[in-house]
């Protein structure tokens, strides 16, 4: 593992990384939620232009008084003759959402609403352009067939505006065609006419739009269902109606029930549905008022994706995790910022989604790599010091975060156990010419020891030479652990055996362990300068166990008084009796460990 460049590997992942996110960006799975996150920046209600704009609904009063609808045509002549019953004071624009394809089955009728029509000289008739599929589900990528207006009789005198309605992906209308160039003219939608109508401007005086072809634009609703409706259809017919509060207006009579089907989802409230004539009415006030929005071009949205994931990964690249989440952050609030903006004053929509979460998941795998990393490398650390340290002192420094403490440490009952080979000075005089062998034995005999130690829960504290120095309690808490400090003194001495039996065979010298353990409270701890720690127990419970083992013979375990009174009645003994030991003022009962019970 220390052979390999984490960082040349990271560019490699973070290459793979940034294609793979590049291409998901681009499939755009995320369509539905960046819908979303446009409706809730962009469409807000506004004023609307009641003093331009009127809705005269056909609505649930209408169908009560005038019956199921289609009516015979002489309601709407009669309604068209009432509204400009005063030449000096009749609508600028009378506009009817309601399609008359076919002549009716009283032709009277037909010539009333005809001559409603010519005598007016003020009415936008509606028309549809055909796709072989239902109004409801025309999208902006359809291909037309025909283009419907209404009857012969009419169409003469009537101005017509296609009134196709234009889903997006998940169904509500967001989009306003206003061109659609079929059978070598330019048709004009239903709102741009009404516009035209009122303003007596051409098309392009109104909306800067290329010379040629298909065009839409972004609606900026205004209004809310119900904010343009003023009056019912049936209100026209009633003693109280004065056609002159609507002179000089839009007004505009459509479909105003449930049951007609001219109701559709819209992003200025996704709740409530807002009826067709509304939705023409709210593209009206957006080009009287010039309020024009267009998408950014395709390329320009993918160029700001693929500089957004290049810029975010160089930057991740160049920058910690705990200084480029602050860019991160800044970047993907700067973007919302700049795109607000560009809507508000530039006139452009601008992708929200796909940046954002360009920046943001760049930063998480910058954040799940860096994490990963840290993992990685701590295993390694771990795993090289676990061969010069104690791997439970290197749990439990990293737990603890001892290691990073000046703390003096504390007191703690532990039993310490030191072990030493004997005959270890004279083979390494016999075998002076082969260090390589003498290193080789010596890490044989280190191995048992440190087997024995770790097989009963210890903690090698360290290696002094030939010597070995364990504590058990020390680094971590261990139940019993006077006791398992012997039996693993005596799993030493029973191990040597073999060892001493191969090492006697191999070189011809005879090597055997001399062990001591004594029990009682140390202090355990961080033990050193600032720049080089060492954390192992001091002292008079080292110092005497260390008395011990170099008093001990070959294959001779001895404990103390204090370490026999726990564990008496499970191991056999034999006494010493009291001997001296250097640095003790008074001799001591001393015990050879002779087997376990």
């Amino acid at each position: 593992m220390k052979n390999i460049n984490f960082r040349e590997i990271k560019r490699w992942v973070s290459a793979v990384v940034t294609m793979l996110l590049l291409a998901l960006f681009f499939l755009n799975p995320f369509w539905l939620l960046e819908y979303r996150l446009q409706d809730a920046l962009y469409q807000h209600p506004g004023l609307v232009d009641i003093n331009t704009i009127t809705v005269i609904g056909i609505d649930e009063r209408a169908l009560a008084k005038f019956g199921q609808f289609p009516w015979d045509r002489n309601v709407m002549a009669e309604a068209l003759n009432i509204l400009n019953r005063y030449e000096d004071a009749k609508p600028a624009v009378i506009a009817i959402d309601v399609l008359f394809l076919e002549p009716g089955r009283d032709s009277e009728a037909d010539v009333a609403l005809v001559d409603a029509v010519i005598k007016g000289d003020n009415v936008i008739l509606a028309s549809l352009i055909e796709s072989g599929v239902p109004r409801h589900y025309h999208t902006l990528d359809m291909t037309f067939s025909g283009h419907l207006m209404s009857f012969p009789d009419l169409r003469p005198y009537g101005t017509h505006g296609f009134v196709n309605g234009f889903l997006a992906r998940d169904g509500v209308i967001r989009n306003a065609p206003l061109r659609i160039p079929f059978d070598g003219e330019m048709l004009y939608s239903f709102p741009l006419t009404i516009a035209m109508k009122y303003t007596g401007l051409e098309p392009y005086d109104l909306v800067n739009m290329p010379s040629d072809g298909y065009f839409y634009t972004y609606i900026s609703y205004t209004g809310l269902p119900g904010d343009f409706f003023e009056f019912s259809v049936a209100d026209i017919f009633e003693d109280w109606f004065d056609p002159t509060w609507l002179a000089d207006m839009v007004v505009m009579i459509g479909p105003y029930a449930l049951g007609m089907m001219d109701s559709y989802a819209v992003p200025i409230t996704h709740e409530v549905p807002m009826y067709g004539v509304e939705i023409h009415a709210n593209v009206v006030q957006m080009i009287l008022e010039g309020n024009f929005r267009q998408y950014t071009a395709g390329w320009v949205n993918h160029l700001i994706v693929v500089a957004l994931l290049i810029g975010s990964m160089f930057f991740g690249e160049k920058f910690s995790i705990r200084y480029a989440w602050m860019i991160f952050v800044i970047a993907g609030l700067g973007y919302f910022v700049c795109a607000y903006l560009m809507y508000q004053f530039g006139g452009y929509i601008m992708p929200l989604l796909s940046p954002f979460l360009a920046v943001f998941i760049v930063f998480l795998y910058q954040l799940v790599y860096g994490y990963a990393l840290g993992v990685i490398e701590r295993i390694r650390v771990r795993n090289v010091f676990q061969k010069y340290v104690d791997p439970k002192l290197v749990d439990k420094l990293i737990a603890t975060k001892d290691a990073d403490s000046d703390a003096v440490g504390r007191k703690l009952p532990i039993a310490v156990l030191f072990v030493d080979v004997r005959g270890f000075t004279p083979m390494t005089e016999a075998l002076s010419d082969t260090p390589e062998l003498v290193v080789e034995t010596l890490n044989g005999y280190l191995e048992l020891t440190t087997t024995a130690i770790f097989n009963n829960g210890g903690s090698v504290d360290k290696f002094i030479g030939d010597a070995t120095m364990a504590l058990f309690n020390g680094f971590v808490p261990l139940d019993d652990y006077v006791y398992k400090a012997v039996k693993s003194a005596w799993d030493m001495v029973c191990g040597a055996q073999a060892v001493s039996a191969a090492i006697k065979e191999k070189i011809g010298v005879d090597l055997e362990f001399g062990v001591g353990v004594h029990c009682g409270e140390a202090i355990v701890g961080n033990l050193g300068p600032s720049f080089r720690k060492d954390y192992t127990a001091i002292g008079d419970v080292v110092n005497t166990a260390a008395r011990l083992e170099s008093n001990a013979a070959r294959s001779q375990i001895l404990i103390s008084q204090d370490v026999y009174d726990v564990v008496k009645g499970r191991v056999h003994v034999e006494s010493i009796g009291e001997i001296s030991l250097k640095g003790k003022s008074k001799p001591m009962e001393i015990f050879s460990v002779t087997g376990l019970k």
